[in-house]
């Protein structure tokens, strides 16, 4: 992979692994191997290293989702959950859904099809799964 996403404290930053070489070591690096991804580029402020596409922030979960080829990436924030491709950024699916109680469980519930539970409160003492 070319680039990494980060986690702490419930936000999402992106770097590229010339830029993180260049921060570890005050050199420029000159490897092929390690072009840039224009898609990640136009989506990452270069600045703050935070994804432009989920700038609103106020992330509650973070996790990585298998895929086909590779890993995807569901962010959970107040208000929607966003699955996205990790390899090109783009949004696969979104779902409304507010108040998420607890971090989300992955599990086979149906044969060979990974599911997602989300839980959420809707009223005193009502959840909705």
């Amino acid at each position: 992979p070319h680039s990494g996403f980060f986690f702490p404290e419930n936000s999402l930053y992106a770097y590229s692994l010339k830029d993180l070489y260049s921060a570890a070591t005050g050199m420029e690096i000159k490897l092929p191997s390690l072009e840039q991804d224009p898609q990640w580029e136009k989506n990452i402020d270069r600045t703050m290293h935070r994804l432009s596409l989920l700038s609103s922030g106020d992330f509650r979960y973070l996790a990585k989702i298998p895929g086909r080829s590779r890993e995807n990436i569901l962010v959970v924030n107040s208000e929607m959950a966003t699955l996205i491709n990790a390899q090109n950024l783009q949004t696969l699916w979104t779902l409304n859904v507010s108040h998420v109680v607890r971090e989300p469980l992955l599990g086979y519930y149906k044969p060979d099809v990974l599911g997602i539970i989300l839980e959420s409160e809707i009223g005193p003492n009502r959840k909705k799964v």
